[in-house]
């Protein structure tokens, strides 16, 4: 009896899900998410995600981000610093049935941020007295605006769940990045060059990550 049950409650489930795969999925063409490890580099990365024409599988993520921190004496030794970026991507969804932007993608962009941070140091301040110049060394707050700049290309799987209205999507990629200041050669972009997520990071890069959104 027990097993007369457990194989009709199996031929239901299949029944079901195979009923479920033959409704009609009404087409997303737009998704919001965040991106979680932001989170680890004192950020949030909103990412807004807009079908380009539909019917087709490409789209444009557009991914605003916004970075505060206060003092940080552990890691980095600074007294604040702050920071905004822009990123965009082209992806492109390789399932043929793409009402849903699902499955396997690949995707490219460009990538901007920058970072105002402020902390404590030596530097040398060119001082004139009685007609004669010389470097004096002070002990002050400097303030440095670092520009970083780069390219990304990135593969990925988006899984969505949940009636096609959300998605985690795993990407891994690799890119390159330029960093410089607006205090060069005094600045403070060297001391934050150490590896590939630091805000002052010139050269390439290994990325991975994951995002979680709603689609609609």
């Amino acid at each position: 009896m027990r097993y007369s049950f457990l194989i009709l409650t199996l031929f239901l489930l299949f029944n079901s899900v195979g009923f479920s795969q033959d409704i009609p999925v009404k087409q997303k063409n737009h998704g919001i998410g965040i991106v979680p490890q932001y989170a680890f580099m004192n950020g949030l990365r909103t990412d807004l995600d807009f079908r380009l024409k539909k019917g087709k599988p490409n789209w444009l993520v557009i991914s605003p981000e916004i970075f505060l921190s206060p003092a940080n004496p552990t890691v980095y030794n600074y007294d604040s610093m702050w920071g905004a970026g822009l990123e965009l991507q082209h992806r492109y969804y390789l399932n043929p049935k793409n009402e849903i932007p699902k499955g396997f993608y690949l995707g490219y962009g460009p990538l901007f941020q920058y970072f105002s941070i402020t902390a404590q140091r030596y530097y040398t301040e060119r001082v004139f007295e009685n007609g004669i110049e010389y470097y004096k060394v002070k002990l002050a707050h400097v303030t440095t605006g670092i520009y970083k700049a780069g390219v990304t290309m990135t593969a990925g799987y988006q899984l969505v769940t949940f009636r096609s209205s959300v998605y985690f999507d795993f990407y891994l990629g690799t890119g390159m990045r330029l960093s410089f200041d607006d205090r060069l050669p005094s600045g403070l972009t060297h001391e934050f060059n150490d590896w590939w997520a630091s805000y002052g990071y010139s050269g390439t890069l290994l990325t991975a990550g994951v995002r979680i959104g709603m689609l609609y």
